[in-house]
Parts: structure tokens; C-alpha cells; sequence
């Protein structure tokens, strides 16, 4: 299954980056990007390159401080069930051992 899934990425990211290499061959007029403070020229593959890497960051960021703090508390949610589980079973051994006295 490891494989499988390892495969699938590997081929996605191989055509997202030989999409980009036709698109940075096909788009190499340069546009001009207004900013505060100024103003610049770079190609267009360049600029939308840069934005999708923002994008990728963006989302990465919102992963790592939204998305880890849940499933680290989910790990400690059924930690502390399972030790609740065993807590309950130890008392009905427990139980039954008391009743037969």
C-alpha cells in the first residue's frame, strides 16, 4: 500500500513539474508587478511560479498550527481512553473476583 501511494505522488508531482517547464518555455514575457514601495519587471512564469510556492507555503503554515495541535490531541484522547478501558477492566476482574468470595 506504501508503494502504491508513493508512486501515485511521485507521478502527480512529475506532471505538475513537467507542466511547469512547458508553461516557464511558453510564458517568458515579462510583466511588471506593482508593490508599496515600487514597482518591478520579472517573467510571468517566474511570478505565478512564485505565487503557487506562496500558496504551498500559506497552506503549510495553516497545516502545521491548525491540523497538528487536533491530531496530537486525538493521540492523547484515545491514550487516555485506553487507559480508562484497561482501568475498567481491571475493576471488573476485580468484581467478579469479589462476588465469588
Amino acid at each position: 500500500m506504501f508503494w502504491i501511494k508513493f508512486i501515485l505522488i511521485a507521478a502527480i508531482l512529475l506532471v505538475v513539474l513537467l507542466l511547469g517547464v512547458e508553461f516557464s518555455t511558453l510564458h517568458t514575457e515579462r510583466v511588471t508587478i506593482n508593490y508599496l514601495l515600487g514597482a518591478t519587471e520579472q517573467p510571468l512564469s517566474l511570478v505565478v511560479v512564485c505565487a503557487f510556492a506562496a500558496g504551498v507555503l500559506v497552506t503549510a503554515l495553516i497545516g502545521a498550527f491548525v491540523v497538528l495541535p487536533l491530531r496530537w490531541q486525538v493521540a492523547r484522547l484515545r491514550q487516555l481512553i485506553s487507559n480508562k478501558d484497561q482501568e475498567i477492566s481491571m475493576l471488573a476482574r476485580k468484581a467478579g473476583r469479589d462476588a465469588a468470595h
